[in-house]
């Protein structure tokens, strides 16, 4: 597999953004076939773009998961080395990343699923979390760099305190299947992915490229479909993925 941009050339080609809510026919793709494209340094051109490499799906300790089958590209951002990274945190790590590279530390944050919000802006500050009972304090340390270091520690403290229920709760709703669009049934446990991608043939009907991460720990990557594509349908009611099915679920977003 060649990375995300020649992977989609296969089936849809690659071509400069226009302006948010085209769609346009892919240089080289069946003219039936349309993608949706949006302005740069939007939270959905990012996803859109990530980069997506042929890479065995390996988890915390390094190890090839047993079940590769599932992936259709590794999303290359590190796993970390304790399992810490799964489903929701695998989403985190995504809008982490989008706000460090727009150079917007200040928004990057998320709350614990006891409701504290913990900020990069909190970590780099000092502030760090420690457990108390069912819940956790605050407690004064030394400060940290605002670099992407840092914002690797940050979220391993995250991921060790949120999970798909306090990312449920602080998703905005949302109304449709769409770039940036999350599915996630919360609970203990729950499971999450999100929309990286979309097109839509001459039938107008569309096609979505789904990312996640999983349990154990594990690479983020990109989910395939029961044809071999990384395209999925989806529709209202119950969606099932060779991950999990979702009987109920919430239809969320980040922004």
């Amino acid at each position: 597999m060649a990375p995300r941009c020649i992977l989609l050339l296969l089936i849809l080609g690659c071509n400069n953004p226009t302006p948010v809510d085209a769609y346009t026919t892919q240089p080289g793709a069946k003219p039936s076939f349309t993608t949706r494209e949006f302005e740069k340094d939007s939270w959905q051109y990012f996803l859109q773009h990530l980069p997506v490499v042929d890479s065995p799906v390996v988890d915390y300790t390094g190890k090839k998961v047993r079940q590769q089958f599932k992936s259709a590209g590794v999303i290359p951002y590190d796993v970390g080395k304790a399992d810490l990274q799964q489903c929701a945190d695998a989403l985190m790590r995504l809008r982490a990343e989008y706000l460090f590279a727009q150079n917007q530390l200040d928004k990057i944050g998320f709350h614990f699923v006891s409701g504290q919000f913990y900020s990069f802006k909190d970590y780099c500050a000092g502030k760090k979390p420690v457990p108390s009972g069912n819940s956790v304090k605050f407690i004064t340390s030394s400060p940290s760099e605002r670099d992407h270091a840092s914002l690797r520690k940050y979220l391993d403290i995250v991921y060790t305190y949120a999970s798909t229920i306090s990312l449920a709760k602080e998703l905005l709703p949302a109304k449709e299947f769409e770039v940036g669009a999350v599915v996630i049934h919360p609970g203990s446990p729950g499971h999450c992915f999100i929309i990286i991608d979309e097109m839509k043939n001459s039938k107008n009907e569309k096609f979505y490229q789904l990312a996640e991460g999983y349990s154990p720990a594990q690479s983020i990557y990109v989910l395939k479909n029961g044809d071999g594509t990384p395209w999925h349908q989806l529709n209202t009611g119950f969606i099932e993925t060779a991950s999990y099915l979702f009987s109920s679920y919430e239809l969320k977003k980040f922004e």
